[in-house]
C-alpha cells in the first residue's frame, strides 16, 4: 500500500531538530527497480545509537536532488536546537560544499517510490513552540500538585529539601532530553512526565480514603491522645497495648493473644493439667489439628506445615514438582504485634528471651545450631514511596520465636541419617552468618485461606501461597542461644511494598497462614521442609501494641 500510494508517509522525521549525515551511493539491490540509493545516519545525542534510512530513487537526477536538499540539514544540532546544516549543493565535482542551505523540494511525482510533503519533514516554529509549551505547562502542573501535597502556602508548611531536589532534577531532565533528543526521546519524555503528574495526582486525591483504609495509620494520634489523657486523668481508655520503655522487659506473647481450644478437645484438657507457658502446653500446641483450635479475632495459633506446597525431587528444575511439607522442624512459642516510629532492631530490646526447661536448655549436639530460632519481620507503617526506601520510619515489627521441635532434636543427634530437611537447617545455621548467598536462600510464604470469598483485588490471587527469597533484606544475627533472622520489607521492590501495605486494612477480613523454609537446590536437599509457621486470624493494625 505504501508504494502504490507514495503520498502515505513511511515514517517521519524532523530534519531540523535531527542530527543526520546523508549519503549517497549506487548499488544494487534485490526487489529493489535501480541502484540509485540514498542512505540517511540519525544519530540520537542522548542515548548515543545510529539509525539508518535507505532510499531508492528512479533516477540519478532524482537521486542528486534528494541528496542536496536533505545534505542541506546534515550535522548536529546547534545551540538554538535547529541542525547546522552543510549547505550547497552536490556536483559530480566537488565532494564539500559552501553557500547558504538549500529549500527542501517539493517532491512529488506519480513514479517516486519514496515521495514525502515537506510539512512532513520540517516542522515548522510555531510546532517547536507548541512542544515547548506543553512541556512548561506538565512542569507547573507538576509542581502546583506537589505543592498541593505538601499543604504549601496554606499551612506555611515548607517543602522538603529531598522533594525540592528531585522536583528540580526531574525537570532538568526532561528539558534536556526534549531539546537534545530525537523525536522518540521527545515522546518517551513526554510520556514519563505525564505519568509523573499522574501520579502525584494520585496521591492527593488518595488522601481522602475510607474508614477500612485508615486502619492503622491513627497510632500516633492514639499515642499523643493517650498521653493527653494521662496528664488529665489516671484512667487510660485505649485499645493499643501500652508498653513503657522505662519498665522491665515483657514476656513474648504479652502483646498478641494465642488463640483458645475449642470446647472438650483433648488440647482443651491437656492445658488444663499444665502451665499456659510450660514445655507441655507448647507441645500439646504444636500437635493440635486445626479443627481443635477456636478461630478468634486478632489471634495466632501454629500453622499446618501441610498447606505449603515446597519443592521434591528429582530434578526440580526440570521437572517442578511440589508436594505439602511434612512436619515443621520448629514448634512456634509466640507471635507478638508492635507499632513504632522505629523498627524493634533486637527483640532482646523489648522481650525477655524464654527459658523453657527441657526445651531451651537443652543441647542440640551442634554448636552452630541454638535450640531457638527468632524470626523479626517489619512492615512499612508508612504509604511507600516510589522515589525513596524508608528504612527506619514508622513500622509494624512482628516478632515470632520458635523452638526446635521433639522430632529435628532426635534427629540431630545423628546428622548423617537425618533428613534432607534437618540436613539443610545444619547448613544454613552454620554457613548464613559469614555467606551471603547462602543467606539468601531463606524464603517466606504468605497463604490466605478462602482468598477467593474476600474483597481482595483479583490481581493479588495469583500470588497466594508463592514463596519469596529473602536476600538483601534480610539479616542473621547469632546469640547465645537463639539465632535472630530480621526481615526488612522496606528494602523490597516498590510494588511489593504497595502491594503488603494495601493488604494491611484487609488483614482483620481473612485468615493469614505465613511459613519460612530453606530454599533447596539440589536432589541431595529435598525435599523442602517447613521451618515453622503462624496462622494468623483476623489480625487488627489498630490494636498493634503502641511503644510510648
Amino acid at each position: 500500500e505504501q508504494i502504490t500510494n507514495p503520498s502515505k508517509p513511511r515514517a517521519r522525521l524532523n530534519l531540523a531538530k535531527t542530527e543526520t549525515i546523508a549519503e549517497m551511493h549506487s548499488k544494487h539491490k534485490q526487489g529493489l527497480p535501480t541502484d540509485h540509493l540514498l542512505t540517511i545516519n540519525i544519530y540520537d545525542p542522548v542515548i548515543r545509537n545510529k539509525r539508518k534510512w535507505e532510499m531508492c530513487c528512479i533516477s540519478k537526477e532524482e537521486q542528486v536532488m534528494w541528496y542536496n536538499a536533505i545534505r542541506a540539514h546534515d550535522g548536529p544540532v546547534g545551540d538554538a536546537g535547529v541542525a547546522v546544516g552543510n549547505g550547497g549543493a552536490w556536483s559530480p565535482n566537488r565532494d564539500h560544499h559552501e553557500g547558504t542551505s538549500l529549500q527542501f523540494p517539493n517532491v512529488d511525482s506519480g513514479n517516486n517510490l519514496f515521495s514525502v510533503n515537506r510539512k512532513m519533514i520540517h516542522r515548522s516554529p510555531s510546532m517547536e513552540q507548541q512542544e515547548d509549551v506543553l512541556l512548561t505547562r506538565a512542569a507547573e502542573k507538576a509542581v502546583e500538585v506537589w505543592m498541593e501535597k505538601e499543604n504549601i502556602g496554606n499551612n506555611k508548611k515548607e517543602m522538603s529539601t529531598s522533594t525540592m531536589v528531585l522536583l528540580f532534577v526531574t525537570m532538568n531532565v526532561a528539558l534536556y532530553f526534549v531539546r537534545n533528543g530525537s523525536e522518540q526521546t521527545f515522546q518517551a519524555t513526554l510520556f514519563f512526565i505525564n505519568a509523573f503528574v499522574l501520579y502525584l495526582a494520585m496521591e492527593r486525591t488518595g488522601t481522602k480514603s475510607t474508614s477500612k483504609e485508615t486502619k492503622g495509620k491513627g497510632l500516633k494520634a492514639k499515642i499523643a491522645k493517650k498521653k493527653k489523657k494521662v496528664m488529665e486523668t489516671d484512667e487510660i481508655n485505649a485499645p493499643a497495648i501500652e508498653i513503657e520503655k522505662l519498665h522491665q522487659k515483657i514476656m513474648p506473647g504479652s502483646t498478641m493473644p494465642r488463640s483458645t481450644p475449642v470446647k472438650n478437645t483433648e488440647l482443651e484438657t491437656k492445658l488444663q493439667n499444665c502451665g499456659a507457658n510450660s514445655a507441655e502446653a507448647l507441645r500439646a500446641y504444636a500437635a493440635a489439628p486445626t479443627e481443635s483450635i477456636q478461630v478468634q479475632p486478632h489471634s495466632y495459633v501454629q500453622t499446618d506445615a501441610s498447606l505449603f506446597n515446597l519443592r521434591i525431587g528429582p530434578n526440580y528444575k526440570r521437572n517442578k514438582q511440589k508436594a505439602p511439607s511434612a512436619p515443621a522442624l520448629y514448634d512456634l512459642y509466640s507471635m507478638d504485634f508492635l507499632y513504632d516510629s522505629t523498627a524493634l532492631k533486637n527483640v532482646s530490646d523489648k522481650f525477655k528471651i524464654p527459658s523453657i526447661p527441657g526445651i531451651t536448655d537443652v543441647s542440640t549436639g551442634h554448636a552452630h545450631i541454638p535450640p531457638m530460632l527468632v524470626i523479626n519481620t517489619w512492615l512499612p507503617g508508612e504509604e511507600p514511596s516510589v522515589f525513596a526506601k524508608n528504612t527506619d520510619g514508622d513500622t509494624y515489627s512482628i516478632p515470632m520465636v520458635f523452638v526446635l521441635s521433639k522430632d529435628t532434636l532426635e534427629q540431630l543427634k545423628d546428622i548423617d541419617t537425618a533428613s534432607p530437611g534437618v540436613k539443610l537447617l545444619s547448613e544454613w545455621c552454620r554457613r548464613a552468618e559469614s555467606e551471603p548467598d547462602f543467606k539468601g536462600r531463606f524464603k517466606c510464604m504468605g497463604q490466605i485461606e478462602d482468598i477467593e470469598s474476600t474483597s481482595i483485588p483479583k490481581f493479588i490471587h495469583g500470588y497466594n501461597g508463592k514463596p519469596a527469597l529473602v536476600t538483601k533484606s534480610g539479616t542473621f544475627t547469632r546469640h547465645e542461644n537463639y539465632i535472630e533472622f530480621t526481615i526488612n520489607v522496606n528494602y523490597w521492590a516498590f510494588l511489593a511494598r504497595k502491594g503488603l501495605h494495601s493488604l494491611m486494612p484487609y488483614f482483620q477480613d481473612f485468615i493469614f497462614n505465613v511459613g519460612f523454609t530453606i530454599e533447596a537446590r539440589h536432589d541431595e536437599e529435598m525435599p523442602e521442609v517447613l521451618l515453622g509457621g503462624c496462622r494468623i486470624m483476623n489480625l487488627d493494625p489498630d490494636k498493634a501494641a503502641v511503644d510510648v
